[in-house]
């Protein structure tokens, strides 16, 4: 089966498959063999595309925030108007999160500022390029609690994700924007 596989679809499995391997395990107790087990790869495969299983996790990490930057791109690339920019870029976090939920768990393992993070200061800038830098913090804050919020509450269905739900979400970041 690994001579059938490219090399970038083995590196790929290995990452898919670790992503599945931190949330079940956590970084503490994570296990290479396991990961190379779920790949149907020998043990010593991974070390063909990982130094270790220190640089499969960090790997594993840089791979979920390239897919969430990638979208977080596309969406600031199609609104130009701050606020909304920012608004529709929370909800695109959110939908990446009910999505690909162990990505989600995955990221919150990393130590890492999120990608949404940096957006939201970045883009809290433009919003308010006249508030003190500690109010404008403060009211990022809080739109990332909502995000961040309503992510865990949809995934959880605690929420019922439906475009109505979405739309209410929006209309929350909005609100929350208003000068």
């Amino acid at each position: 089966m690994e001579e059938e596989l490219g090399s970038a679809s083995v590196r790929e499995q290995l990452i898919k498959s670790g992503i599945e391997e931190l949330e079940n395990h956590g970084i503490a107790d994570f296990s290479l063999r396991r990961v190379a087990a779920a790949c149907n790869i020998s043990c010593a495969a991974p070390y063909k595309h990982f130094k270790s299983k220190e640089a499969l996790i960090e790997g594993i990490f840089d791979y979920i925030e390239s897919q969430l930057n990638l979208l977080l791109d596309q969406v600031a690339a199609v609104y130009c108007e701050p606020k909304v920019c920012l608004s529709e870029i929370c909800i695109a976090y959110i939908r990446f999160c009910i999505a690909n939920p162990h990505f989600r768990a995955v990221l919150m393992l990393s130590g890492r500022n999120l990608p949404l993070a940096k957006r939201v200061e970045e883009l809290m800038k433009k919003c308010f390029p006249q508030m003190e830098s500690t109010e404008r913090a403060d009211r990022g804050y809080v739109i990332r609690s909502i995000a961040y919020g309503a992510a865990l509450l949809l995934e959880s269905g605690e929420l019922e994700y439906s475009d109505h739900i979405i739309e209410r979400i929006r209309e929350n970041l909005l609100r929350e924007l208003e000068e």
